[in-house]
């Protein structure tokens, strides 16, 4: 029987930017690679609570959920496991308190739109993220 897991993201807009990080090159996946805040729901957790908590954790960020934007999931059959990922439409009205988890992350960045990050490598669903947002 496959396993299932659920990966939460947030896309953070503050002042009609959007927050992305970049991650560590010691993280396992995807190393070096611009992403935004998430992770994995633990078992027992909601996905909502999961990513409040992933913000805290990751930027330091108390955010305010407004929607799910994206939704995919993928087979891994190496660990006989589905993983679906949700990412969350989120606000944040004040960011002086934002800090980066550094094992985690390298750097941070607000943008408008991806040609911010011209020849830098991109987590596939943030292509699919910024087409929506257009």
């Amino acid at each position: 029987m496959l396993g299932q897991r659920i990966i939460v993201h947030s896309l953070i807009n503050y002042n009609g930017k959007y927050l992305v990080t970049k991650r560590s090159l010691e993280e396992e996946a995807v190393p070096g690679y611009w992403d935004i805040p998430g992770g994995l729901v633990e078992d027992g957790e909601l996905p909502r609570d999961a990513l409040i908590r992933e913000c805290l954790e990751e930027v330091n960020l108390d955010v305010s959920i407004e929607k799910i934007i994206y939704e995919t999931s993928n087979l891994d059959k190496k660990k006989d496991m589905v993983f679906t990922t949700l990412i969350y439409a989120c606000s944040v009205s004040d960011i002086s308190n934002l800090k980066l988890d550094l094992e985690e992350h390298s750097q941070y960045k607000f943008i408008s739109s991806l040609e911010e990050l011209e020849n830098e490598k991109v987590v596939p669903f943030l292509e699919d993220i910024f087409k929506k947002q257009e």
